[in-house]
């Protein structure tokens, strides 16, 4: 006997819709990351724009299991559709191949590079942060701008 779960069931279209939910919840609010950050780079105060860049890394972190769960509710679709007829999904046909080839590329370039670099950056952010607070006059930017600067090219 094959356990199948049918496109029509319930089971099938709750993760069909918890697919899509993950995917807007998740990926949805990176649109918005880039527009505030030109805010925040187009201040003249340094400690508003790390404001917004820590404000930018709290709230992506509240958004990270979205997109993990994304990867693997669209897995359980593929695998739902192929066990019940492998003519409905397989894992050979293109669109499945190139979505978790790019999915799975994201994910390793987001983990082993983007994130290390934001933690980076959300540091430097809060040295700023607490620098500004303590009061002391600077005859120029504090060094973490520049180094936030740099950074921010390559996030």
């Amino acid at each position: 006997m094959t356990l199948a779960v049918m496109p029509t069931s319930f089971v099938y279209e709750l993760v069909l819709f918890l697919h899509i939910f993950a995917a807007i919840a998740g990926f949805g609010p990176t649109f918005v990351w880039p527009v505030i950050s030109v805010i925040g780079r187009r201040s003249d105060d340094p400690v508003f724009g790390a404001r917004l860049g820590v404000l930018i890394e709290d709230l992506g972190r509240k958004f990270e299991p979205f997109i993990f769960a994304n990867g693997l509710l669209g897995l359980l679709l593929v695998i739902f559709g192929a066990t019940h007829d492998p003519a409905y999904i397989e894992f050979s046909d293109t669109w499945v191949t190139i979505a978790m080839t790019l999915y799975i590329a994201a994910m390793v370039l987001s983990l082993l590079v983007h994130q290390p670099n934001l933690k980076a950056m959300a540091v430097l952010q809060q040295e700023l942060i607490d620098g500004a607070s303590g009061g002391g006059a600077h005859a120029g930017p504090p060094p973490q701008v520049a180094e936030l600067e740099e950074r921010g090219k390559k996030a």
